[in-house]
């Protein structure tokens, strides 16, 4: 699944690019990718987190050794990031609702980040600080993306 979201996440970085070079139909390459972006977080965000493959899902054995702190903090996490993703989709296309995704998103993802900051500092743990590091750079982005969004509201 880490490629998936790799391809994901690259595919909306074109769709950026695209949206900043004005092409035309850049808003459905950027929809797309952000849409499955924010999907696969939300719904296999807890997996993804804790490199649980997909055909392993449903196996109880993948969860051995994995505590509650660390499930808890992957769904949170994937909520969090679902709901910057899809903030972002709807900033590039200037479309309502967009500060309500992004500030919900925002707070919820700096949640996640002070919990795994406090458990990093307790376990120790490789998945502590790959949380803290993907809610860091989501948060600098949604932050970027939210000012970027209010300060077109205030010029229109």
């Amino acid at each position: 699944m880490k490629k998936l979201e790799l391809i994901l996440i690259a595919g909306a970085l074109v769709g950026l690019l695209l949206a900043l070079l004005n092409v035309p139909y850049h808003s459905v390459a950027v929809s797309l990718f952000l849409v499955a972006l924010g999907t696969l977080y939300l719904y296999l965000g807890f997996a993804l987190f804790n490199d649980i493959p997909f055909s392993k899902i449903f196996k109880s054995e993948s969860y051995r050794g994995i505590g509650p702190w660390r499930i808890a903090i992957a769904i949170g996490t994937g909520l969090g990031l679902s709901q910057l993703t899809v903030g972002f989709m709807l900033a590039v296309g200037n479309y309502p609702m967009t500060r309500s995704f992004l500030s919900f998103g925002l707070v919820l993802t700096a949640l996640m980040l002070l919990l795994a900051l406090i458990r990093n500092r307790k376990e120790k743990h490789q998945f502590y600080r790959n949380i803290a590091l993907r809610c860091a750079i989501f948060i600098i982005i949604g932050t970027v993306f939210l000012l970027v969004h209010v300060q077109q509201g205030q010029a229109t």
